[in-house]
Protein backbone atom coordinates (compact mmCIF):
# COMPACT_ATOMS: atom_id res chain seq x y z
CA UNK A 1 0.00 0.00 0.00
CA UNK A 2 1.39 3.57 -1.05
CA UNK A 3 1.96 5.90 2.36
CA UNK A 4 -0.68 8.23 3.15
CA UNK A 5 1.78 10.92 5.19
CA UNK A 6 1.48 13.13 1.96
CA UNK A 7 -1.98 13.51 2.78
CA UNK A 8 -3.71 16.54 4.74
CA UNK A 9 -6.69 17.19 6.67
CA UNK A 10 -9.23 19.70 6.51
CA UNK A 11 -12.48 19.87 9.40
CA UNK A 12 -14.83 22.56 8.41
CA UNK A 13 -16.59 24.32 11.83
CA UNK A 14 -16.52 27.78 11.05
CA UNK A 15 -20.68 28.07 9.51
CA UNK A 16 -22.70 30.26 11.66
CA UNK A 17 -25.12 27.45 12.50
CA UNK A 18 -28.11 29.86 12.43
CA UNK A 19 -30.83 27.26 12.91
CA UNK A 20 -29.34 25.62 15.79
CA UNK A 21 -29.04 28.69 17.49
CA UNK A 22 -25.62 28.51 18.55
CA UNK A 23 -22.30 27.01 17.45
CA UNK A 24 -22.96 23.30 16.51
CA UNK A 25 -19.19 22.76 16.81
CA UNK A 26 -19.03 23.32 19.79
CA UNK A 27 -22.07 21.18 21.04
CA UNK A 28 -21.13 17.93 23.39
CA UNK A 29 -21.44 14.57 22.11
CA UNK A 30 -20.93 11.54 23.95
CA UNK A 31 -18.52 13.63 26.16
CA UNK A 32 -17.07 15.85 23.58
CA UNK A 33 -17.72 18.46 21.15
CA UNK A 34 -18.72 17.61 17.87
CA UNK A 35 -15.84 18.98 16.59
CA UNK A 36 -13.73 17.17 18.81
CA UNK A 37 -15.00 14.03 17.28
CA UNK A 38 -14.26 15.14 13.63
CA UNK A 39 -10.63 15.87 14.49
CA UNK A 40 -10.34 12.62 15.98
CA UNK A 41 -11.39 11.36 12.71
CA UNK A 42 -9.17 13.40 10.86
CA UNK A 43 -6.51 11.81 12.57
CA UNK A 44 -7.21 8.48 12.02
CA UNK A 45 -7.00 9.11 8.07
CA UNK A 46 -4.83 11.39 7.78
CA UNK A 47 -0.96 11.13 8.29
CA UNK A 48 -0.07 14.75 7.48
CA UNK A 49 -1.10 18.09 9.02
CA UNK A 50 -4.81 18.39 10.20
CA UNK A 51 -6.34 22.07 10.37
CA UNK A 52 -9.92 23.55 11.78
CA UNK A 53 -10.97 25.84 10.18
CA UNK A 54 -13.26 28.48 12.07
CA UNK A 55 -15.22 31.59 12.20
CA UNK A 56 -18.80 31.48 13.43
CA UNK A 57 -18.83 30.90 17.37
CA UNK A 58 -14.75 31.32 17.47
CA UNK A 59 -13.25 31.24 20.48
CA UNK A 60 -15.96 28.92 21.96
CA UNK A 61 -15.52 26.19 19.70
CA UNK A 62 -11.75 26.56 20.62
CA UNK A 63 -12.74 26.23 24.12
CA UNK A 64 -15.00 23.58 24.42
CA UNK A 65 -12.49 21.19 21.84
CA UNK A 66 -10.40 19.14 23.48
CA UNK A 67 -9.28 17.43 20.38
CA UNK A 68 -6.44 19.83 18.96
CA UNK A 69 -5.74 19.61 15.54
CA UNK A 70 -2.18 20.57 14.06
CA UNK A 71 -3.58 24.40 13.14
CA UNK A 72 -6.56 26.39 13.47
CA UNK A 73 -7.69 28.55 10.92
CA UNK A 74 -9.41 31.54 11.45
CA UNK A 75 -11.62 32.28 8.34
CA UNK A 76 -12.43 36.10 8.38
CA UNK A 77 -14.73 35.29 5.35
CA UNK A 78 -16.58 32.60 6.73
CA UNK A 79 -19.86 34.81 6.87
CA UNK A 80 -19.37 34.39 2.83
CA UNK A 81 -20.41 30.68 3.11
CA UNK A 82 -18.62 27.03 2.93
CA UNK A 83 -16.97 27.70 -0.01
CA UNK A 84 -14.35 30.33 1.72
CA UNK A 85 -13.53 28.24 4.67
CA UNK A 86 -12.69 25.27 2.14
CA UNK A 87 -10.53 27.85 0.36
CA UNK A 88 -8.62 28.81 2.89
CA UNK A 89 -8.05 25.28 4.09
CA UNK A 90 -6.15 24.39 1.00
CA UNK A 91 -4.36 27.27 0.58
CA UNK A 92 -2.65 26.59 3.66
CA UNK A 93 -1.67 22.97 3.21
CA UNK A 94 2.04 22.23 3.04
CA UNK A 95 3.35 23.00 -1.09
CA UNK A 96 4.03 18.85 -0.58
CA UNK A 97 0.47 17.66 0.28
CA UNK A 98 -0.79 15.58 -2.31
CA UNK A 99 -4.81 15.60 -1.51
CA UNK A 100 -6.71 16.32 1.30
CA UNK A 101 -9.34 14.90 3.42
CA UNK A 102 -11.98 17.01 4.22
CA UNK A 103 -14.75 16.40 7.08
CA UNK A 104 -17.21 18.77 8.57
CA UNK A 105 -18.81 18.49 12.45
CA UNK A 106 -22.61 17.69 11.68
CA UNK A 107 -22.50 14.07 10.50
CA UNK A 108 -21.84 12.47 14.01
CA UNK A 109 -24.18 9.41 13.35
CA UNK A 110 -21.42 7.80 10.45
CA UNK A 111 -20.83 4.55 11.26
CA UNK A 112 -17.54 3.69 12.17
CA UNK A 113 -16.77 1.04 9.47
CA UNK A 114 -16.79 3.86 7.25
CA UNK A 115 -13.76 5.53 8.18
CA UNK A 116 -11.22 2.39 7.32
CA UNK A 117 -13.14 1.70 4.22
CA UNK A 118 -12.51 5.37 3.33
CA UNK A 119 -8.97 5.42 4.07
CA UNK A 120 -8.32 1.79 2.65
CA UNK A 121 -10.01 3.23 -1.00
CA UNK A 122 -7.70 6.35 -1.07
CA UNK A 123 -4.43 5.06 -0.24
CA UNK A 124 -5.55 1.76 -2.49
CA UNK A 125 -5.82 4.66 -5.63
CA UNK A 126 -2.35 6.45 -4.09
CA UNK A 127 -4.73 9.46 -3.71
CA UNK A 128 -5.06 9.98 -7.22
CA UNK A 129 -9.15 9.81 -7.30
CA UNK A 130 -11.52 11.67 -5.61
CA UNK A 131 -13.03 9.19 -2.97
CA UNK A 132 -16.46 10.89 -1.23
CA UNK A 133 -19.60 9.42 0.83
CA UNK A 134 -21.88 7.82 -1.09
CA UNK A 135 -25.13 9.84 -0.35
CA UNK A 136 -27.63 7.68 -1.95
CA UNK A 137 -26.04 7.75 -5.15
CA UNK A 138 -24.35 11.38 -4.95
CA UNK A 139 -20.80 11.88 -3.77
CA UNK A 140 -20.86 14.33 -0.65
CA UNK A 141 -18.57 14.97 2.28
CA UNK A 142 -15.98 13.42 3.91
CA UNK A 143 -14.10 13.56 1.40
CA UNK A 144 -10.97 12.78 -0.39
CA UNK A 145 -9.50 15.88 -2.79
CA UNK A 146 -6.71 15.30 -4.75
CA UNK A 147 -4.32 18.03 -5.37
CA UNK A 148 -5.73 18.22 -9.39
CA UNK A 149 -8.84 19.26 -7.95
CA UNK A 150 -7.96 22.42 -6.04
CA UNK A 151 -7.54 24.68 -8.67
CA UNK A 152 -11.08 23.54 -9.49
CA UNK A 153 -12.32 24.11 -6.03
CA UNK A 154 -10.35 27.70 -5.45
CA UNK A 155 -12.87 28.96 -7.84
CA UNK A 156 -15.99 28.03 -5.41
CA UNK A 157 -18.05 30.37 -3.54
CA UNK A 158 -20.57 31.44 -1.57
CA UNK A 159 -22.08 28.06 0.45
CA UNK A 160 -20.64 25.84 -2.85
CA UNK A 161 -18.65 22.44 -1.46
CA UNK A 162 -16.66 20.21 -3.23
CA UNK A 163 -20.13 18.30 -3.83
CA UNK A 164 -20.65 20.15 -7.00
CA UNK A 165 -17.07 19.37 -8.39
CA UNK A 166 -16.65 16.30 -7.61
CA UNK A 167 -20.31 14.89 -8.91
CA UNK A 168 -18.44 16.36 -12.25
CA UNK A 169 -15.66 14.07 -11.95
CA UNK A 170 -15.48 9.95 -11.85
CA UNK A 171 -15.63 10.32 -7.74
CA UNK A 172 -15.20 6.81 -5.80
CA UNK A 173 -17.80 6.45 -3.60
CA UNK A 174 -17.81 4.74 -0.21
CA UNK A 175 -20.93 3.44 1.53
CA UNK A 176 -21.55 5.98 4.40
CA UNK A 177 -24.72 4.84 6.33
CA UNK A 178 -25.90 8.12 8.79
CA UNK A 179 -23.89 10.45 6.53
CA UNK A 180 -26.98 11.98 5.64
CA UNK A 181 -28.07 12.58 9.17
CA UNK A 182 -27.06 16.19 9.93
CA UNK A 183 -27.11 17.82 13.03
CA UNK A 184 -28.84 21.42 11.82
CA UNK A 185 -30.99 21.88 14.83
CA UNK A 186 -32.11 22.20 18.36
CA UNK A 187 -34.78 18.83 17.33
CA UNK A 188 -31.51 16.94 15.68
CA UNK A 189 -29.86 17.35 18.41
CA UNK A 190 -31.97 15.98 20.78
CA UNK A 191 -32.80 13.20 18.99
CA UNK A 192 -29.22 11.66 18.33
CA UNK A 193 -28.81 12.10 22.32
CA UNK A 194 -32.09 10.20 21.87
CA UNK A 195 -30.53 7.57 20.29
CA UNK A 196 -27.40 7.57 22.06
CA UNK A 197 -29.06 7.14 25.17
CA UNK A 198 -31.35 4.04 24.18
CA UNK A 199 -28.28 2.29 22.72
CA UNK A 200 -26.97 2.91 26.23
CA UNK A 201 -29.83 1.39 27.96
CA UNK A 202 -29.65 -1.45 25.86
CA UNK A 203 -26.01 -2.50 27.10
CA UNK A 204 -25.52 -5.55 29.80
Amino acid sequence: MTSDSGYGAIVLAAGASRRMGRPKAALSYCGKSLLSHSIAHARSLSGGPVYAVVGGGYPLVRFRCASQPDRWLFNHDWPTGMASSLRAGLDAMPVMTRGVYVLLVDQPEITPGFWEAFRETVVRFAGRRPVAADLGGFAGAPAFLPRALWPELMQLSGDAGAGAVLRRRETLRVPAPGADRDVDTPADMQRLRGVRASERSKQP
